[in-house]
């Protein structure tokens, strides 16, 4: 194994393959509306836009002449797949279907919420500690990317800007809605900080760029 494949590069890798298994959550709860179809166009989009990463070790997998290259292009395909079979559920699963995957991915990110808490990694007590452990999870671009600043930081609340979303243009190279991709991952968010401590919520102003994001005491 390269010496270069550090824990940062694990850490990367591992919310890469959760993009994986949430879409794997999404074709479970979507095959309650649209049967086997769910599943015929989680195949489809596979097929086009590239599979999941295997349950292997990095090591095993990265291109160790191009590890920054070979992770970002992995977010590409991971963020470009999810949107396009968000798209076509949404296109062939009929008028319930906006509302299931809004549910869906709340209820993933609840879970992924509660996951972290059983890890018991970052305190959860306060808002910093709940911004820590969504960043152990949330697929946001690449490190060097920095596309979050906190502006505000208290045990109650902590409150970051995003400047660009860095998953705006993989959804549209899956002629994916982004309106409704972004409701789709605030839902995700805020599953995420109920399940990590429901005494905290998630809220989000803005869209495109400039967005306002907290993690706030009830």
């Amino acid at each position: 194994m390269s010496a270069f494949i550090g824990p940062i590069h694990y850490w990367l890798y591992g919310k890469i393959r959760l993009v994986g298994r949430r879409e794997d959550y999404l074709r479970e709860r979507a095959a309650a509306l649209c049967g086997s179809v769910a599943e015929e166009l989680q195949e489809q989009v596979r097929q086009t836009y590239g599979w999941p990463l295997p349950d292997t070790d990095l090591g095993e997998l990265i291109d160790h002449d191009n590890i920054h290259g070979w992770l970002q292009r992995q977010i590409k395909i991971a963020e470009t797949r999810e949107a396009a079979f968000v798209s076509e559920l949404l296109d062939t699963c009929g008028d319930g279907a906006a509302d299931l995957l809004e549910q869906a991915f709340a209820d993933h990110g609840r879970l992924t919420g509660e996951s972290a808490k059983a890890q018991g990694k970052h305190d959860l007590t306060i808002a910093p500690g709940i911004y820590r452990a969504l960043g152990d999870h949330y697929l946001n671009g690449m490190p060097c990317d920095q596309a979050d600043t906190v502006i505000a930081s208290a045990d109650d609340s902590i409150t970051w800007e995003t400047r660009v979303c860095l998953q705006q243009p993989n959804w549209r190279r899956a002629g994916a809605n982004e309106q409704a991709m972004a409701r789709l991952y605030r839902a995700w968010l805020a599953g995420f900080v109920a399940g990590a401590n429901p005494a905290f919520a998630f809220r989000q102003d803005g869209a495109g760029e400039g967005v306002r994001s907290e993690i706030y005491r009830k």
